[in-house]
């Protein structure tokens, strides 16, 4: 394995790593890897889709207790990332309601209206003519949509500094790096007293916002939008009412609002990570492959006529038009097959995999589905390294047919992610209001040699990479140019 590490960029995500163990010895669908001290058990890594398939949907196994290391002091005890059993299959049904395509609809308006934010952004980057993190003002936009939708707040974080944003960013840049071949960057003594600091601010902010949206309730108050927040505080209140039928004594308030916090917290982690970081690699491919580019200007040329300031107000006006946009949304599902944001982790227990005829146990392994793996190998997805969004159009003008259950970047099962509905909706209003008004493209080449690089690196043919920072990002946030486009 180490001979594989110094072939890598020292940053590279840990999948990464995995994909080239796997690519180099010509591996199957299942092998195994010890690497203590980096993971508390052997390491069985599943890369093939029906072996995937019957720990995550024909007999789920529970997610490992690694989580908790990893983004336990972001998302909190009870997430519903963390918990199993009775515990999170009543989190997950209290809040799959907030998380359908249908309800999602009624915050088009409002995430328009933050993705013409992140336009007059880019305007004033392309005035400046600068080089900026493109995955910082893309997490900010992200951030203030799931702000919306969860919690029915304005963050604002787009132009301003907010409280919560600013403790959730730093909370983040404490998170262990999962895969850290330093084991000696666990016992960092300041790590957990700066934690609970960030965590204290985000809890108070949080829980003053569930208090402040119970008492509009209770007084009447009209609210013109339903978040995930009102999700639970209807369970909360008919709780409430069947406790004082039942026996006078209402409802722990106070361990309720905990329990919420956490899955807020999760949402706000969830949801802004995995779009922003989507949306970065679809302007880099895009970028790479005009032709591809061309497709999708076209398309939204067809949808929504020439005039591109007419857009929004169609978006407000009908959000059913985003159903017909089947090479916009074959764009994004081919970026996440490329970058995934991440793979489940699973406990071993009584459970046995079959595989080849032969049973494999899974008791005292650490279970990772890698979807890395799973969405390049080339007999499930050929040119697998490719930007290929036409794999994924309807037939018959699709370039392949996907093979049952290959395609998982939100994973699969009954604990596949809530937010995928919003993940794709967000990305493609994204990609409506910018890409036929900006030409961005990455920046590598003028950051390095800003850096002193003389030879950066890259995986799979491509400058930028992902790195591992509680999830996967583009390395150094993806440093990027903007310019206005002119013309067709």
């Amino acid at each position: 394995m180490a001979g594989v590490i110094k072939e890598l960029p020292p940053s590279a995500h840990p999948e990464h790593m995995m994909t080239t163990i796997h690519r180099k010895y010509n591996l199957g669908g299942l092998f195994f890897l010890d690497s203590w001290p980096v993971a508390p058990q052997p390491l069985m890594i599943i890369a093939d889709p029906v072996i995937a398939a019957q720990v995550t949907q024909k007999r789920p196994l529970p997610k490992h207790s690694v989580y908790e290391e990893v983004i336990g002091h972001l998302v909190g005890p009870t997430s519903m990332v963390m918990t199993d059993g009775a515990i999170w299959k009543s989190m997950r049904s209290m809040f799959n309601p907030a998380f359908t395509s249908g309800h999602l609809k009624s915050f088009v308006p409002g995430i328009v209206d933050e993705c013409l934010t992140f336009c007059d952004i880019l305007t004033e980057h392309a005035s400046k003519g600068d080089i900026f993190s493109l995955e910082e003002i893309a997490t900010r936009l992200t951030i203030d949509v799931i702000g919306l939708v969860a919690l029915d707040v304005e963050l604002h974080s787009q132009m301003t500094q907010n409280e919560l944003v600013t403790a959730f960013r730093k909370q983040g840049s404490w998170t262990l790096l999962s895969g850290d071949l330093n084991p000696f960057r666990k016992l960092n003594l300041v790590r957990p007293i700066i934690t609970r600091y960030y965590k204290r601010i985000i809890n108070g902010y949080i829980e003053r916002v569930i208090d402040k949206r119970f008492e509009a309730r209770q007084n009447g108050t009209k609210l013109t939008q339903k978040p995930a927040i009102d999700w639970a505080l209807n369970e909360f209140e008919a709780q409430q009412e069947s406790d004082r039928r039942s026996d006078g004594i209402t409802s722990n308030f106070k361990a309720f609002k905990s329990a919420v916090s956490d899955q807020m917290k999760t949402f706000l982690f969830a949801g802004h990570d995995t779009t922003s970081s989507t949306i970065c690699y679809i302007y880099y491919m895009l970028s790479l492959h005009p032709e591809k580019l061309d497709k999708v200007l076209r398309e939204h040329d067809g949808v929504f006529g020439r005039d591109i300031s007419l857009a929004a107000g169609l978006l407000k006006a009908n959000p059913n038009i985003l159903k017909d946009l089947p090479y916009t949304l074959a764009v994004i599902r081919e970026t996440l097959r490329l970058y995934p944001i991440g793979s489940t982790v699973r406990a071993g227990d009584d459970t046995e995999i079959l595989y080849e005829g032969k049973s494999y146990p899974t008791r005292g392994h650490l279970i990772l589905v890698h979807n890395h793996i799973i969405g390049r190998r080339a007999d499930l997805f050929p040119s697998p390294d490719e930007f290929i969004p036409e794999r994924f159009l309807p037939a018959p003008d699709n370039f392949q047919e996907v093979p049952k259950d290959a395609w998982r970047p939100f994973e699969k099962g009954s604990r596949n992610c809530i937010g995928q509905e919003l993940a794709l909706l967000e990305a493609k209003i994204i990609m409506i209001l910018t890409l036929r008004k900006f030409t961005i493209s990455a920046a590598y080449e003028e950051w390095d040699a800003k850096l002193g690089r003389k030879d950066p690196g890259g995986m799979f043919g491509f400058r930028s990479y992902q790195v591992c920072v509680a999830t996967a990002k583009p390395v150094d946030g993806m440093p990027a140019k903007v310019t206005m486009r002119t013309g067709p």
